[in-house]
């Protein structure tokens, strides 16, 4: 077993991405794998070398020919072994500090024992999220009205040929590490007293040139607002495009010199903080859902602190803003000057956080909950990531079959309706025949006139599930079929190797709560080298 230390050296690149909070995470994970395949194995090698907690594999297919010539992680002497067992030994020789297990059961027997109380039912329900791999869409549906009842994130991936489709479905999912780019937040505008008292302490006049150069350029952006202001005898409300200008002009004026690296950054900064504050239409949409007025023992940290969040962003004190980062990027000042900026905004972070666990206690209070039922570090982070919280709430994949795609218009405008269609078709045809489409059943002497036939079948089956959904004049090119009747819907090793790839992506980003995962469908055409991500 390897020391932390060993893990910090070993992890060292991913944990610039996700933190040791991310880690952890993925440590604790425990990960339900429905399917064997080619996609399977290579979903799962790229959450084993990171190190995924545990992962299960369940199927009961057993390793073929055709799996020694697309699947790495099955070996000739597997052959006619269970696959879920093959592909669990091969996969854990990667990385020893990650634990997985084979059910060798079929995936419809899984689910139906998972219905019932017994070992399947705690297994699915302890799981952190489930990936779907190579299944037929009534299994799909199946795991992911299970998953959506429980909340429990499912990740459900097929290809057929040079075509692969990745669906995502969570019922909720909370991010408050999100790592979205947010504006700038100086206070530029309306300086807090702190930030005023320390600008107005400076006298840019009796500066000689060299200390003129470090002063740091939010100072000089506040002294350039308030001289625009009282030359023009306007408001710093409201500011257009010409005005900005005219205040970078301004500033540029007030150089000793040309080439004042302070001043060309604070020229180059007006736009991005010489504007009215706004809180992110993401943080909004977070604050104005019912959810955020919760306040029981069952709320989640994050709901508990978004209340507290809105008391405070409507509180005297906050003016409407949200609770400071302490953040402050880089800029051309000397060190003591800096520091002390550093330190203003610091204080001011630490100041606010202090006004957020206020209104908090009176959300716990009103929840019955004790004071340390949201911990110092969870406050902290989400005091930091105030402007990048965000919201997932996808559309359920089992409901599909009831009632047009949610998805079926932006489909539509991706240029990727007939793809889709096209996977909802082959199990339809799966259904009605028995064999996915361009699979020779035992008696087959002409292979290319049954491909030209169940191309035509497919195209028809396609046309009619898109006139169903709305579409008077539905186009399903008939190349487009004939790549699923060509691969007979068997999976090639790269096209895999790519999918396997998103699908850990995202996997990770749902099991960390870090970064903003797909909320939708996701097509990947590797032939014409396009990937289409369509949200809900």
């Amino acid at each position: 077993m390897r020391t932390e230390t060993d893990k910090t050296k070993l992890y060292d690149r991913q944990l610039r991405l996700w933190q040791k909070d991310g880690q952890a995470a993925l440590e604790r994970a425990r990960v339900v794998v429905v399917g064997s395949s080619t996609l399977a194995s290579e979903s799962l090698k790229n959450l084993v070398l990171p190190g995924i907690g545990e992962f299960i594999v369940v199927d009961d297919a057993l390793v073929a020919d055709e799996d020694l010539r697309t699947n790495f992680f099955v070996r000739a002497a597997d052959a006619g072994k269970s696959r879920a067992q093959s592909i669990v030994d091969n996969l854990c020789e990667m990385n020893p500090d990650v634990h997985g297990q084979a059910l060798v059961k079929a995936p419809p027997e899984f689910i139906a024992l998972s219905e019932q109380d017994g070992p399947e039912a705690e297994l699915l329900g302890s799981a952190t999220l489930v990936i779907v791999c190579a299944q037929p869409d009534e299994i799909v549906r199946a795991l992911g009205a299970r998953c959506w009842d429980a909340n429990i994130p499912m990740v459900a991936a097929c290809n057929a040929g040079f075509i692969a489709e990745i669906r995502t479905a969570v019922r909720e999912h909370t991010i408050v590490e999100s790592h979205a780019g947010a504006k700038s937040d100086l206070r530029v505008m309306a300086p807090f007293a702190e930030l005023r008292a320390y600008a107005d302490s400076i006298d840019l006049e009796a500066l000689d040139s060299t200390d003129l150069a470090h002063v740091p350029f939010v100072v000089l952006l506040i002294k350039a607002v308030d001289k625009w202001v009282a030359e023009t005898g306007l408001a710093k409300t409201g500011l257009e495009y010409k005005h900005r200008k005219e205040i970078a002009k301004l500033v540029s004026r007030m150089a000793p010199a040309p080439g004042e690296e302070n001043f060309d950054e604070a020229a180059a900064a007006v736009n991005a903080n010489c504007s009215d504050y706004e809180v992110p239409s993401e943080v909004s949409q977070i604050l104005a859902d019912p959810a955020a007025n919760a306040a029981t023992a069952q709320t989640s940290s994050f709901w508990l602190l978004a209340n507290a969040l809105r008391r405070y962003l409507g509180s005297e004190y906050a003016e409407g803003k949200l609770p400071h980062s302490g953040a402050i990027p880089d800029m051309k000042a000397d060190t003591q000057s800096y520091i002390k900026l550093q330190r203003i905004y610091k204080q001011k972070a630490e100041q606010d956080k202090a006004e957020l666990v206020r209104c908090l206690c009176d959300v716990l209070q009103e929840a019955g909950l004790p004071a340390e039922h949201v911990s110092s570090d969870e406050v902290d982070m989400f005091c930091k990531n105030a402007g990048r919280l965000r919201l997932v709430r996808t559309q359920p994949v089992h409901h599909d079959a009831e009632t047009a795609p949610a998805i079926w218009g932006n489909l539509a405008d991706e240029g990727v309706s007939a793809h889709y269609a096209l996977f909802r078709a082959v199990n339809t045809f799966l259904a009605k025949n028995g064999r996915y489409p361009g699979m020779p059943g035992v008696d087959v002497s002409d292979l290319d006139a049954l491909c030209v036939q169940d191309t035509s079948e497919l195209q028809g089956i396609a046309a009619e599930l898109m006139r169903a959904w709305g579409d008077k004049d539905p186009e399903t090119p008939q190349n487009l079929a004939a790549e699923f009747v060509r691969s007979g819907c068997m999976e090639l090793h790269n096209v895999s190797a790519i999918v396997g790839g998103v699908v850990a992506q995202e996997t990770i980003k749902l099991i960390t709560h870090q970064y903003v995962p797909h909320d939708g469908v996701c097509i990947l055409d590797t032939a014409n080298t396009t990937l289409a991500a369509v949200k809900a």
